[in-house]
This record gives C-alpha cells, structure tokens and sequence, in this order.
C-alpha cells in the first residue's frame, strides 16, 4: 500500500520543517506550501489524503482556503487540520463551520499530530 500523502500548508519555516520530519518519520508521503496562492488548483492535480493548514496565512487565510476546498466537488471530500496558535475558542468554531475535522495548537506536539492524522486516515 503506497504511504498516504499530506499536504502541509504552513507560512512558518521552522513550524513547516518540523511537521515534515514527524510525519516524514512515521512513513508519509509530505507536499508542502507556504501559502494559499494556488492552492485549489494544486490540491486538484496532487490529490492528498489529508491537508495540515495555518489559519494566518499571507495573502489568503486559512478559512476562506478551506471554504474554497469544501466548496469544490474534487476537493471536499479531503480532510483539513487546521493547526494554529490560537487557543481560544471561537476561531476553532470558525474553523469547524468552515469545514475542517480537527484543530491542533501550536506549537505542535509531535504525538498528538500522529495520533491525529492517524485516525483521520483510517479507512
């Protein structure tokens, strides 16, 4: 069975590089974006199995991203995690009302983002 494949949408480096090498680590397959610039179109033509988003993204922002995904029949069947360091609750309703399944603070706690994307891949 081929390694499932995650896209990681993360303005930051050190926050992009270091979810990389958990899931590079646990056997995934990782594409990553510094941005939300084309990311629609992308998202299309890679076709991944679960995609971890900031929220604060430059130029675009993380929810109208995942209202874009869960709007478009080719994409909305894609699990998104947004993963954010905001701790209250009201963009983590936000985000849920968007689309998005699951919601991880930073900074990311390597455990918690395997177990999660683990259950959020179970077929």
């Amino acid at each position: 069975m081929t390694p499932a494949v995650i896209l990681i949408v993360e303005d930051d480096p050190a926050g992009r590089e270091l979810a990389k090498e958990v899931l590079d680590a646990a056997g995934y397959t990782v594409l990553s974006a510094e941005d939300g610039r084309g990311l629609l179109e992308r998202v299309k033509i890679e076709r991944p199995d679960l995609i971890l988003m900031d929220l604060q993204l430059p130029g675009i922002d993380g929810l109208t991203l995942i209202r874009q995904l869960k709007a478009d029949d080719e994409t909305r069947q894609i699990p998104i995690v947004i993963t954010t360091a905001y701790v209250h609750p009201e963009p983590y309703a936000k985000a849920l009302e968007a689309g998005c399944v699951a919601y991880l603070t930073k900074p990311l706690n390597s455990r918690i983002l395997l177990q999660t994307v683990a259950t959020l891949l179970r077929r």
